[in-house]
């Protein structure tokens, strides 16, 4: 008996990054959504139910933080890898509550994308 594939998002507002984590990630084994803003991405989470997410947090709109305090109250098993371009990120107390720790954030762009594959594992 096959099982499901486990849905991924990536929300990221640069395309190439999206792109290449995607290809990533289907080989994986993961079926993958795409968002460019944590608006779009928040749409996706509310239709499907999406097992693990990458965001990014500097984000046009609502950055990254909202969305996953937003995207845990509609899925609350969610999980998330944060993928950003800010090497002074650290997650905020209420990030952190949601299971984000410095190890699940990722600077960018992650040279080896197994490091997502990595801190998806809990």
């Amino acid at each position: 008996m096959s099982r499901e594939p486990r849905l991924f998002l990536i929300l990221d507002d640069e395309e190439s990054i999206r792109q290449s984590i995607a290809a990533f990630m289907e080989d994986e084994g993961y079926l993958v959504f795409q968002a460019e803003s944590s608006e779009e991405a928040l749409k996706i989470v509310r239709t499907h139910p999406i097992d693990d997410a990458v965001v990014d947090i500097r984000l046009p709109g609502h950055d990254g933080n909202t969305f996953m305090l937003e995207a845990k109250k509609i899925r609350p098993n969610i999980k998330f890898v944060v993928h950003t371009g800010s090497a002074d990120y650290i997650p905020p107390r209420a990030i952190q509550e949601l299971g984000v720790t410095l190890e699940k954030v990722l600077i960018k762009p992650a040279s080896d994308l197994n490091v997502i594959c990595d801190a998806l594992k809990d």
